[in-house]
């Protein structure tokens, strides 16, 4: 699968981002799904799509616990119903472990809570993803603790 001129675009920006940092790794991804959109509602939208849901994981964990089916399967009927053309994913982790470690955590999580909503029939190809990684990532040397808010996804509907 090729990049297109955007994706490669992006990666170029991570890439000066770590950069400008001192040229420390900056433990946050952002990644878009294989048609190579980015969520198009990262603001206020309208009122319809203004609402945050949110999935929260055990420390060290991607597992989605069974108990947010139900929310998975309302989401999915309220996004279709009200014609959304995205559901948008932003992984998280906790400050506690490698920075590394916990970009790609983040990035499982928001993984696979895409792979619950395709599973209801939601297409992949409409997913946007953003792994952000640790919350606060590049203050990790004074936020070190392991909170629940930072282990999450939260998912936002788009046009």
């Amino acid at each position: 699968m090729g990049m297109t001129m955007r994706g490669l675009a992006m990666a170029g920006i991570l890439a000066l981002g770590a950069l400008a940092f001192g040229g420390m790794a900056v433990a946050q991804t952002s990644e878009m799904h294989t048609q190579g959109h980015q969520c198009r509602n990262l603001g206020k939208s309208n009122k319809a799509f203004d609402k945050n849901y949110y999935v929260y994981f055990d420390t060290n964990s991607s597992r989605i616990d069974p108990k947010y089916q139900k929310e998975f399967e309302r989401i999915y009927k309220f996004a279709k119903g009200q014609n959304a053309q995205q559901i948008c994913l932003f992984g998280k982790s906790s400050k506690t472990g490698n920075p590394a470690a916990n970009a790609e955590l983040s990035r499982k999580r928001a993984r696979n809570v895409a792979d619950a909503f395709t599973a209801l029939g939601w297409p992949a190809s409409k997913i946007a993803i953003s792994a952000e990684g640790e919350a606060w990532g590049w203050l990790e040397e004074t936020l070190t603790w392991d909170a629940q808010e930072d282990r999450r996804v939260r998912i936002r509907l788009s046009r």
